[in-house]
């Protein structure tokens, strides 16, 4: 089996692909958008020069990106304010992480595409997904010599692998673990569910989201005085309706949903990128731009001299356009 890279997003590349005629699983990446960040935005300087003249810069705050921390550590140790580090040691670390994961991206995950016979092994795949988080091994059906779906501690070919003695602990680690795993689920509200994903039969977990228990639980009344800036800190155009405005914080989920796998005809889609789609923020979540600006001139009249001094101010843009990975993306992949 051999997927292509036609179904891959605008932002994500593929890092590798490895499988079968039967199974394949692709890596893919998504690219660091801060990395084309305008530097003037994000150096912290508040003072520079734009086109031979000084400016006032209002920069934005990211991330950071994996490149400027090592760049940072570079400057560091080069100027000899990290002790027992040097510019050798540094590249030495930048080496041994980007064998782990590219610093060019923020984030990676994997996807894995799976054909079964028919559409009826495939659903019971797809069902098999609910019993290994609950019950483990002793809730999955694989196929036995006949066909047949059994258990996996009950299936014929497994049991001519193993000793009785080893059947028998494994039967006794399995319980005891599936007692404690369901209590901690109970606990969260955790639970598993066939549903609909993407418009494809899914296996679905869903829980209690704690952020919004600590949303809606009941606050000390505190009196506060209205808050008439925008943009944050004690920046001088703070509260004169220039810098862009964050709009209203939005109260959390009640729950939190994530998908284990999906099937599309005989094929059961699984992988860490299904799992992560749900926790990442919407598309058109705030923030502010990291390649655009405008500039603002300021005039001051001080002992009947006029003072002008130009601005260089953020403005509004959401996460899509600015090329952050979101979970309407992820559901497009």
């Amino acid at each position: 089996m051999n997927i292509g890279k036609n179904w891959i997003a605008e932002g994500w590349e593929e890092i590798s692909q490895q499988g079968n005629a039967n199974q394949q699983t692709v890596n893919i990446g998504h690219i660091d958008p801060e990395n084309k960040a305008d530097p003037m935005l994000t150096s912290g300087n508040p003072s520079q020069m734009l086109n031979g003249e000084a400016v006032a810069v209002h920069g934005i705050t990211t991330r950071g990106t994996m490149t400027k921390f090592f760049e940072t550590m570079n400057q560091m140790a080069a100027s000899g304010w990290m002790k027992d580090y040097t510019p050798g040691k540094i590249q030495q670390l930048r080496n041994q992480f980007n064998q782990v994961q590219n610093e060019k991206y923020d984030m990676t995950s994997e996807i894995t595409v799976v054909k079964y016979p028919d559409e009826k092994s495939a659903q019971q795949a797809l069902e098999n997904q609910l019993a290994l988080p609950t019950q483990g091994f002793a809730g999955l059906q694989i196929p036995g010599a006949d066909g047949k779906m059994t258990s996996y501690l009950d299936n014929p070919e497994v049991r001519k692998q193993m000793s009785a003695q080893q059947i028998s602990l494994l039967q006794e680690m399995t319980e005891k673990m599936k007692g404690q795993v369901q209590t901690g689920q109970q606990k969260a509200g955790l639970k598993y569910f066939i549903g609909e994903y993407l418009g494809y039969p899914a296996a679905l977990s869903q829980m209690d989201n704690p952020a919004y228990q600590a949303y809606s639980a009941p606050k000390p009344k505190v009196k506060v005085s209205p808050n008439t800036f925008q943009g944050g800190g004690f920046d001088p155009l703070a509260g004169k309706g220039i810098l862009p405005k964050r709009p209203p914080t939005k109260p959390p989920p009640k729950t939190l949903q994530g998908c284990l796998a999906i099937k599309v005809d005989n094929y059961i889609i699984s992988g860490s990128l299904l799992t992560a789609a749900e926790a990442l923020p919407s598309a058109g979540d705030f923030c502010e731009s990291l390649t655009q600006y405008k500039t603002y001139i300021e005039k001051e009249e001080v002992e009947g001299k006029t003072y002008t001094t130009k601005h260089v101010v953020p403005v509004a843009s959401n996460l899509a356009a600015e090329g952050y990975a979101n979970k309407e993306q992820v559901g497009r992949i």
